[in-house]
């Protein structure tokens, strides 16, 4: 069902909740920003967005380029990267869920006040290039290139707002897209401004891992993939070996590439190459590999297991529009030692709309699965190859 034009500012909504239907918006949001697929926001995520801008609308004043610039960073300070302090905001990386909780805390109180003449009017006054007081369907579209929108879902909102179908809306139906987004929790009237909404269980909804026999069995297969040497052992030269892999078989841009490098060097050296007392290993056996994983997969791990997905998601998905090929898919699985019979079996289990790709919402849910779902009989146990029920040997 196509919901009504949206006419309410923010003012008029009630406190926000922060129900499901708000947090699959926030967490979209969230993603959108994320553009590169770095598994965090950042500063210079902020920065991007204007810079985007700017190129995309050339005549734009340099006063509302200023203003832009500045209120991207206003955001960035002031109610997105909330969780630090002011003093280490400027190299924090954001996880979704610190994002999440941020807008929790100011939502409803100086975001709110914030967001008419701190987001609102230095974004439609950066479309706005002919100063006119409207800005047109193309320079919609294009403003909403910059958030990683495909053009479709912008035309549906823009022709939704445009009650008078005269090709252009004014400021307060602009500051009503938005309002609507930040503060509508009603499913069915709400906007989709930012595209289809995020709709995977989030690492936060699993229960606490017990690490029984399946899911060691995983851990194991996911090792052995891990070990592209076969050593009996992994070590940080595997992960560089698998994120160059990724990067050549998807003929990935430097930015891409280094995205990549940065998540696969990250997961090595944070996670799985110390242990619990936060001592370093040079390389680690699959005994080793088994202890650490325990030890981590119920604490800050799990809440960093999507983002490493969604970072390989991003590295191959090149067409902006949230969905993988079979052969993107393929470069992701082959990068880690799996098949190509193995992945094109798989992504039939993942696609499943059947649609002939995969969606981030098919391949997030698999991928959160895999390391934290621990049921004999999930279609998903299989993601990187057969469960391995047995240790290997001394």
């Amino acid at each position: 069902m196509t919901p009504a034009p949206s006419t309410k500012t923010e003012q008029d909504f009630a406190d926000c909740a922060f129900g499901d239907f708000w947090l699959r918006k926030m967490r979209t949001l969230y993603k959108q920003l994320d553009a590169v697929g770095n598994g965090y926001l950042c500063l210079d995520d902020m920065i991007e967005l204007p810079t985007l801008l700017l190129d995309a609308f050339p005549k734009m004043a340099t006063e509302s380029g200023d203003t832009l610039v500045k209120s991207m960073i206003d955001l960035w300070y002031g109610f997105l990267c909330t969780s630090v302090d002011e003093d280490h905001r400027c190299h924090h990386q954001l996880l979704e869920n610190d994002l999440i909780e941020s807008l929790k805390r100011t939502l409803n109180t100086g975001f709110k006040e914030h967001l008419y003449e701190g987001l609102v009017k230095p974004l439609f006054q950066a479309a706005d290039c002919d100063a006119d007081g409207l800005i047109s369907m193309l320079e919609y579209k294009t403003m909403m290139r910059a958030f990683k929108v495909p053009d479709r879902d912008s035309e549906l909102i823009f022709k939704l707002q445009d009650t008078e179908h005269k090709g252009k809306i004014g400021l307060e139906t602009f500051r009503a897209i938005l309002a609507n987004y930040f503060y509508s929790e009603d499913e069915k009237t709400g906007l989709r401004v930012f595209g289809p909404l995020i709709n995977y269980k989030r690492p936060e909804d699993f229960g606490e891992v017990a690490c029984g026999p399946c899911w060691e069995g995983k851990m194991r297969c996911m090792f052995r993939r891990l070990d592209i040497a076969n050593e009996g052992k992994i070590s940080c030269k595997d992960f560089i070996q698998i994120a160059r892999t990724l990067s050549v078989r998807s003929h990935l841009d430097k930015q891409r590439s280094n995205a990549v490098m940065r998540a696969i060097l990250s997961l090595w050296i944070k996670f799985i190459a110390v242990d619990k007392d936060g001592k370093h290993f040079a390389s680690i056996t699959e005994k080793e590999f088994i202890k650490n994983m325990r030890t981590l997969i119920n604490g800050k791990f799990r809440h960093e297991i999507d983002q490493f997905g969604w970072t390989f998601f991003k590295a191959v998905e090149t067409s902006g529009d949230g969905y993988i090929q079979l052969q993107e898919y393929r470069n992701i699985q082959e990068a880690w030692g799996v098949t190509r019979e193995e992945a094109d079996g798989f992504f039939k289990v993942l696609d499943l709309d059947k649609d002939n790709r995969i969606s981030s919402d098919e391949y997030l849910t698999a991928w959160c699965d895999y390391f934290l779902g621990e049921d004999p009989h999930s279609k998903y146990k299989a993601l990187f190859g057969p469960v391995i029920a047995k240790p290997a040997a001394p």
